[in-house]
């Protein structure tokens, strides 16, 4: 017989612990991937509950609360349209097909915020008060 002796990783004692590490190692690896990938794609995107050719409102942030329609047809384009409501607009949605600019200013004046949303976007959260709309024809 021969005098070998195994080495040390192939006794009992490390053999025990291989697949403990190993499951580790794997466990930490899919944690890190599932990390990097992120959310699922349709995690965190609202729906757009907004009809083809509205721009929509919503008084509470993350398009909370009762919406209100504004539809393309009886707003018009390139004029300003004073957003009649009792609560002030904390969320919208432009799906009237053209680019439309928020306003702050009830009637359009550019010394307050405004900023231009392109067809289907969602603003869940406005960075002021929106008063006022216009819709440009492109």
């Amino acid at each position: 017989m021969s005098s070998y002796a195994l080495p040390r990783f192939a006794t009992g004692r490390f053999r025990s612990r291989w697949p403990l590490a190993l499951g580790l190692v794997l466990s930490a690896m899919l944690s890190l991937a599932a990390l990097l990938a992120g959310p699922p794609a349709d995690a965190g995107v609202p729906e757009n509950r907004c009809p083809a050719g509205s721009f929509c409102v919503w008084p509470e942030t993350g398009f909370g609360g009762q919406p209100r329609e504004l539809a393309l047809r009886t707003t018009g384009v390139e004029r300003c349209v004073t957003l009649e409501t009792t609560w002030e607009v904390k969320s919208f949605a432009n799906n009237t097909g053209h680019p439309v600019t928020v306003y702050q200013d009830p009637h359009c004046d550019e010394e307050a915020d405004f900023d231009t949303h392109p067809t289907g976007s969602l603003t869940p959260q406005a960075g002021y008060v929106a008063r006022a709309i216009q819709v440009w024809s492109h």
